[in-house]
């Protein structure tokens, strides 16, 4: 039987990644390794999770994303605990640094280039230490993109970042799992009059964008999640806006399958599951015509888009109350379809066989 590994940057936080690297651990029956982790952020799950890093005496510093890097870019270089496995799948970039055996099979899924270095750059750039971080990122990483046999990307966007930035031209698309079929889904004149966003409330989410767009509305807006930007958006915010802090999986579904819509801003996002989730609940998604956002949104279909303001997120949000979409609840949610476990799972079972016939060698 093979045995498989796979391995995770940070446990410091439960998201998407996260959510990713535990469903690839059990797709392979496989333990989950990964560097720093807090343990608030590790789930509840039969799947055997081990730290590398934490018992290094730099562990005291792993929330500060420039000394974790720099350690990491030691580090995962020499690993002797995953060099005995007969696969490797590695999820995100900081396993990346890994040098593997030279008959061990690597499977990379890539949930987004290293981001202030390529796609946030032209926006961050004029900043000399982010210059600094991101050059010595670009040249320093580029030595260790060999070494995967077989690249998987979260999407087609981020496909495209790894063919322009990293010059990988063979890259798979395997969607994240979501459990599409496990959603409540409710007729739209059922629902309740509120709108729903739920995220990690940090800057790149941009949640300021839509609570602006609620303000002195007669629509409600709950918010859902929480982070560092809690308390200035909560202080922004006019009274029809509720913030929740952090929700339970049933709380963020019922929430899901009440509201008239649900919102979404973040910057350039790379898959987004928490719109999906939207979808397979049939919940018309109003979502910045930006990122991966922009192709899982048709307009005026299963949801609709709005160029970056927060005065365009208001004119689509009263587009919504006016017209509604074209598509019902039933027929949003069979569209979401396409981002199934199932398919998840076969795609990856299929890049790791593909990645054991590179490395056999027929003499």
């Amino acid at each position: 039987m093979t045995e498989i590994a796979v391995v995770h940057g940070n446990y410091l936080a439960h998201g998407g990644g996260e959510v990713v690297a535990e469903r690839l651990a059990e797709t392979f029956d496989a333990p989950l390794y990964y560097g720093f982790g807090d343990d608030d952020a590790l789930p509840d799950s039969d799947t055997e999770h081990v730290s590398l890093f934490d018992d290094s005496p730099l562990a005291r510093w792993k929330e500060s994303p420039l000394v974790r890097d720099a350690f990491y870019a030691w580090a995962f270089q020499h690993v002797p605990e995953l060099h005995e496995y007969d696969v490797l799948v590695q999820s995100g970039n900081e396993p990346g640094w890994y040098v593997p055996p030279d008959d061990q099979p690597v499977v990379k899924y890539v949930h987004s280039t290293p981001r202030a270095a390529y796609d946030r750059f032209p926006d961050k750039g004029g900043d000399p230490l982010v210059r600094a971080y991101a050059f010595t990122t670009r040249v320093l990483y580029a030595q260790n993109l060999a070494y995967p046999d077989v690249y998987v990307a979260n999407s087609e966007l981020i496909a495209r970042r790894v063919r322009r930035y990293w010059g990988i031209d063979d890259v798979r698309v395997v969607y994240p799992p979501v459990p599409v079929d496990s959603y409540e889904v409710r007729p739209h004149d059922e629902r309740e009059a509120f709108f729903f966003t739920f995220s990690r409330l940090d800057e790149s989410k941009r949640i300021d964008e839509i609570v602006r767009a609620f303000a002195d509305r007669d629509d409600r807006l709950v918010v859902g999640g929480d982070g560092p930007e809690a308390d200035r958006l909560e202080s922004m915010a006019t009274d029809n806006v509720e913030f929740r802090g952090f929700l339970s999986e049933s709380e963020k579904r019922d929430l899901l399958a009440r509201a008239k819509g649900f919102v979404f801003a973040a910057r350039n996002e790379d898959f987004g599951i928490v719109p999906v989730e939207a979808l397979a609940s049939g919940t018309p998604v109003v979502g910045v015509r930006d990122g991966y956002t922009r192709y899982q949104i048709h307009d005026g279909e299963n949801g609709l888009l709005y160029d970056r303001g927060s005065e365009h997120l208001a004119a689509a949000l009263d587009r919504l109350c006016e017209s509604g979409v074209e598509w019902d609840a039933a027929a949003i949610a069979a569209g979401a379809e396409q981002y199934g476990e199932a398919a998840f799972t076969d795609g990856m079972r299929e890049a790791v066989t593909e990645a054991r016939e590179r490395v056999r060698i027929e003499p």
